[in-house]
C-alpha cells in the first residue's frame, strides 16, 4: 500500500510539473547589448504581436512591436545606455531632480502632459508620459535600468479615434514586467 501511494505522488509530483512547463510562454530573444555590463535581453509579446529590430548595437537597440490588424496600437521599444545614468541600478534609486530632468525631455517642445508613476510587477518603477487633454493617442513609458535608458512607447492604430485604453496601457506595463536582462558571463 505504501508503495502504491507513493508511486501516485510521484506520478502527481511529475504532472503537476509537466503542466507548469507547459503554460510557461516562450520568449522571444532580442539579442545582447554591452555597455554597462552583457546582457541579453527577451520578452514575452502581447498575442497577436510580432517584433522587428529596427537597429541593435552593443549600446542598445531600437524595436517595433506590431499587430498585422492595423486598428490595434503600434509599439516601439528603445534601450539605450546613457553615461548620466551609469552607476543608476534601477529608476527607483534617482532623485527628484534627475526624475525631472526625463520629464522636461518631453515638456521642452510645449507639449501638453501628464506624467504619473506605477511600478513592474517587479516593483521598478515607471515614469508614464501621455497626453494631457483628449484622447490619449500616445503614452511612454520611460524607465532606468543598470544604466540603460528604456523607453517604451505606444500609438493609436490607424482607424482608432477613441484613443488608447487603460487595459492596452497596462499591456505596456505587463510588457516590461516581461522584458528580461540576463548578465552575460564574461
Amino acid at each position: 500500500m505504501k508503495k502504491l501511494f507513493a508511486l501516485l505522488l510521484s506520478l502527481a509530483l511529475a504532472l503537476g510539473c509537466c503542466a507548469a512547463l507547459a503554460e510557461t510562454p516562450v520568449k522571444t530573444e532580442l539579442g545582447t547589448i554591452n555597455m554597462n555590463g552583457a546582457f541579453k535581453l527577451q520578452c514575452s509579446l502581447p498575442e497577436d504581436y510580432d517584433i522587428k529590430i529596427a537597429s541593435k548595437d552593443n549600446e542598445g537597440m531600437i524595436a517595433v512591436i506590431e499587430s498585422e490588424d492595423a486598428a490595434k496600437p503600434v509599439m516601439f521599444l528603445t534601450i539605450e545606455f546613457d553615461e548620466i545614468y551609469y552607476d543608476v541600478k534601477r529608476m527607483n534609486n534617482m532623485t527628484e531632480d534627475q526624475l525631472q530632468e526625463i520629464v522636461d525631455t518631453f515638456v521642452n517642445g510645449g507639449d501638453e502632459v501628464t506624467v504619473s508613476y506605477r511600478e513592474t510587477s517587479h516593483g521598478t518603477k515607471l515614469m508614464i508620459v501621455q497626453e494631457a487633454e483628449g484622447s490619449v493617442d500616445y503614452v511612454a513609458i520611460v524607465s532606468v535600468y543598470e544604466g540603460y535608458m528604456i523607453e517604451f512607447d505606444m500609438m493609436t492604430g490607424v482607424s482608432d479615434e477613441e484613443g488608447l485604453t487603460e487595459a492596452q496601457i497596462q499591456m505596456c506595463i505587463d510588457f516590461l514586467s516581461d522584458l528580461d536582462f540576463i548578465p552575460e558571463e564574461a
